[in-house]
């Protein structure tokens, strides 16, 4: 009996770890906008000024 119950409480343990890491990493996505288009096409002006904006 002893000889399943460490690697079944260490396997349930890795699956408790690799869910924890899938739904930060799908709610992560769907925090970043990157997809999300505001207002059409950036222009290399307007993209030029907001990545000036935020190194300053």
């Amino acid at each position: 009996m002893r000889d399943w119950i460490y690697p079944s409480v260490v396997f349930v343990i890795f699956l408790y770890a690799m869910a924890f890491i899938l739904f930060y990493t799908y709610k992560g996505q769907s925090s970043y906008g990157g997809a999300k288009v505001k207002g059409g096409t950036t222009s290399i002006e307007n993209f030029q000024s907001e990545l000036n904006k935020k190194i300053k």
